[in-house]
């Protein structure tokens, strides 16, 4: 949300620099960013075009005589909306605009005296089609800056939690400025000439129930004249982002962004049968939309209704039928607070998510909706002529007593670890305008009713804490609590496999939880839940693997030339189970992903390849004392490696075929391991044993045995482990030979290392070991000696 310093200056007017201030809201948990707003050109006058013919030697060009009041200029202007009788920004000869200089030149043979400027050019607006059209009231020759009321400004944007819907205007930042200066903030009670008829004789309005409209209030003003809005309410929305539509549109949006309450403007004379029904619609009720698009409705939705149908989606979007055009006359301004959790629902559903709802969703200050009102018409009267009804319908619908809550002051001090009096209490609860009676260190406070985050005394020490500034909060190295608070740390797995991971080169990704149709069909056998509400087609389900997301990932790098990529992300994934009658299921799931490719190195390239997976798996089981770690091909398919921990399946390792690759435009191949946390955790991993180095020499022998293709490498190291006795301390495979494709033998070579703690091993030692070994291998796996 877009802040204007200039604009909050109506309520505070703040000596602190911009810098210091971005610093300040942040400190009370108001996140922003500032931008300053210079208008970096001079020179510029209001000019009236006298004539403007067209260029003899270009088609798209013309030749304009322009007064700029000390005289008139002839500029040659490319814009195709230039025609006489307007009034135009011009840049004489000499002016600068964003560091360009502008100087007397000939275009086509005919010579210009300057240039005429869009609203782009001089960053006054996004329009760059063509020049910019000026009020006709201006003065000419006046300059541009002073014509406009222009002036320098300071933009902060504020990226501010939802339950801080206070703070969505002007206003309610401009509370929060209070706080930071020590200040009150300067309210004015609206003040207008009203005429003799009345909204009630014009009118009905009937609200359903409380439940969908808390309050709701209209008013009518006749004899409006729709025009252009005057520069100043021009220029204020624009540096917030928002265009220029009418005197009577722009001003709604003017008062929402003042005051943070949205308005609704009807044409007055569109609403048929001089009735509004607030209510939910019919299902398969049909809207046309301002934007010109068809909804149809359901019982969920809140509407605006006249005699014949909906006029508006409440809170969301006004119908096209009651819109004020340029021949509006008489207009109806409707002012409510609708249900939260409704709107938000039909925002989401209609994809129509603008600044009414977003402020509707995070809910509206009941007791200032006449005050809107009644603002909205002082102004009206400043920009434009018009009749005021003398009266308005208020309708209140919920009469909720103000929100009372007690605060004893110890119990603040002792949650925050503070030692404040009653006095510095008094001070913080003032600059929260918050109503409070003291007695016997207890307050009662009255909580605004713009606040309606604040429901506990818990929030109340959380307002304390941000006024009183978190970093005054004094530090506690000391802490008691008891020991049944201590519990097994379910992520301990988790955070381990992180750590080891992210030591050995590999980068952690976190991907959206929210998956398309496409993310999902990556693993037919798990259902994906769809969800009802979803925010786009992009984001209709919760993900049943991690695979998409990876692969997201390895698409983006590359096309950014990083093709070495070893990537793992940890998360929740969200099945239907069919075991357990079809109700959704939640696992904890690794995902980790390898590009099939090596890294350029003049001796040590690595390389990502089955092998070097495969002992990269091996290396984190092994570092969280998992030690019985095996790989079986897969009987359904030879691509597939199942991953076991005590002979339970944990997982699988494959290479992703190219199809999959094609759906995410990724050249390279890439390997993915899959496994279950949840799994992993359920196995209790081997205790970890302290064994003191020895300082005794150990020997190495080696091996080398013929054996059959099919026999697993872990095979025949489990047959060496279990018959290598008390002295070895490990097994290595250091080589392996094929002759030929056509011979079902393989060579291994094993280097086995021995060792004792307590003495120098001799040959007489090992030797009966490795006779012993090679026996088992022979008779076991059918080994014959090199």
């Amino acid at each position: 949300m877009k802040i204007s310093r200039n604009w909050l200056n109506d309520y505070v007017v703040s000596s602190c620099s911009d810098i210091e201030l971005v610093d300040s809201f942040t400190q009370l948990g108001l996140e922003c960013t500032v931008e300053p707003i210079i208008y970096e050109f001079n020179n510029v006058v209001v000019g009236n075009v006298l004539s403007c013919i067209k260029h003899p030697d270009a088609d798209r060009l013309k030749v304009c005589k322009i007064d700029v009041g000390d005289e008139i200029l002839d500029i040659v202007c490319g814009a195709p909306n230039i025609k006489n009788n307007i009034k135009v920004p011009v840049a004489k000869i000499g002016a600068i605009i964003n560091s360009f200089k502008i100087k007397k030149t000939k275009i086509r043979n005919i010579e210009s005296n300057g240039m005429v400027c869009s609203g782009k050019e001089l960053s006054l607006n996004d329009d760059h089609e063509g020049i910019m059209i000026l009020e006709d009231s201006l003065k000419i020759g006046e300059n541009l800056k002073n014509a406009l009321s222009l002036s320098d400004d300071s933009i902060f944007d504020f990226d501010l939690t939802p339950n801080r819907g206070d703070c969505f205007s002007h206003l309610g930042v401009a509370r929060e400025l209070a706080i930071i200066e020590n200040k009150k903030i300067k309210l004015l009670k609206p003040k207008f000439l009203v005429s003799n008829f009345k909204t009630s004789d014009l009118i009905k309005i009937n609200v359903k129930n409380s439940g969908i409209c808390k309050r709701y209030a209209c008013r009518i003003i006749k004899n409006i004249k729709v025009s252009e809005s005057p520069s100043w309410l021009k220029n204020r929305l624009n540096k917030i982002g928002h265009p220029s539509i009418n005197n009577i549109v722009d001003l709604s949006n003017y008062i929402m962004f003042d005051l943070g309450q949205p308005l609704h403007i009807f044409d007055y004379d569109k609403i048929n049968g001089k009735k509004i029904n607030v209510r939910l619609a019919k299902n398969k009720e049909k809207i046309l939309c301002l934007n010109n698009e068809s909804k149809i409705l359901t019982k969920e939705d809140i509407v605006i209704a006249d005699s014949k149908g909906p006029i508006a989606i409440a809170g969301i979007i006004g119908s096209l039928d009651s819109q004020v055009d340029a021949n509006t006359k008489n207009i109806l301004i409707e002012s409510a607070v609708f249900d939260e959790i409704s709107i938000r629902r039909s925002s989401k559903k209609h994809a129509y998510s603008k600044e009414a709802s977003k402020r509707f969703e995070r809910g509206i200050d009941k007791d200032n909706v006449v005050n809107v009102l009644d603002k909205y018409s002082e102004n009206l009267l400043k920009i434009t002529e018009g009749e005021i009804s003398k009266d308005y319908i208020n309708f209140v619908l919920d009469e909720n007593k103000s929100n009372s809550i007690k605060f004893h002051l110890e119990k603040c001090n002792k949650f925050l670890g503070i030692n404040l009096d009653s006095k510095m209490y008094k001070n913080i609860f003032s600059n929260l305008s918050i109503e409070y009676s003291f007695d016997n260190k207890i307050f009662l406070c009255e909580i605004p009713s713009y606040r309606n985050d604040i429901t506990r005394d818990v929030d109340l020490y959380e307002e304390v804490a941000r006024v009183l500034g978190y970093d005054n909060i004094p530090s506690d190295n000391s802490f008691k609590i008891s020991n049944d608070c201590f519990i097994e740390d379910e992520l301990l797995l988790e955070n381990n496999i992180r750590s080891i991971l992210s030591y050995n080169g590999f980068n952690e990704h976190m991907s959206n939880s929210l998956f398309s149709e496409v993310d999902i069909n990556l693993n037919s056998n798990k259902k994906a839940i769809e969800l009802m509400n979803p925010l786009n087609q992009d984001m209709k389900y919760l993900r049943n693997d991690l695979l998409p997301g990876l692969l997201k990932a390895i698409s983006y790098n590359e096309k950014r030339n990083t093709e070495f990529l070893k990537i793992y992300e940890i998360g929740s994934v969200n099945h239907f189970n069919s075991n357990l009658y079809n109700k959704s299921k939640e696992c904890r799931a690794l995902g980790i992903i390898w590009t099939n490719n090596s890294t350029s190195h003049w001796k040590y390239p690595l390389n990502n390849d089955i092998y070097t997976i495969k002992g990269e798996l091996n290396n984190l089981f092994n570092s969280l004392n998992f030690k019985s770690i095996q790989f079986i091909q897969n009987d359904k398919d030879n691509e597939l490696l199942d991953v076991k921990i005590n002979n339970k399946n944990i997982g699988y390792v494959c290479k992703l075929n190219t199809e999959v690759l094609k759906i995410y435009k990724i050249k390279n191949s890439v390997f993915y391991c899959n496994l279950s946390c949840d799994i992993i955790n359920q196995i209790k991993s081997n205790k970890i044993k302290y064994s003191p180095i020895s300082s005794y020499p150990s020997i190495v022998r080696d091996i080398s045995i013929s054996i059959n293709k099919d026999v697993k490498n872990h095979d025949v190291i489990n047959q060496i482990k279990i018959n290598g006795g008390k002295y070895l301390r490990d097994v290595t495979l250091f080589d392996y030979y094929i002759k030929n494709d056509d011979d079902n033998k393989k060579s291994l070579a094993y280097s086995l290392h021995f060792c004792s703690n307590k003495f120098t091993l001799k040959d007489d030692d090992i030797d009966p070991i490795i006779d012993k070994v090679l026996l088992s291998l022979k008779n076991k796996l059918n080994a014959k000696q090199r």
